[in-house]
């Protein structure tokens, strides 16, 4: 008889879906914040 001692073979490792979708996305809501943040920025420094 042969036992199974992995784990893995058994579980599902995959990434979900919503895992995957935030993967794509951070990065260009990273991006965006940042140069709103320095829009925001330049525009406070002009008004003074």
């Amino acid at each position: 008889m042969r036992y199974y001692d992995n784990l893995d073979d058994y579980t599902d490792t995959r990434p979900s879906k919503l895992m995957e979708f935030t993967k794509r996305i951070m990065p260009s809501v990273i991006f965006l914040s940042a140069m709103a943040l320095m829009f925001l920025a330049v525009g406070a420094l002009e008004v003074l």
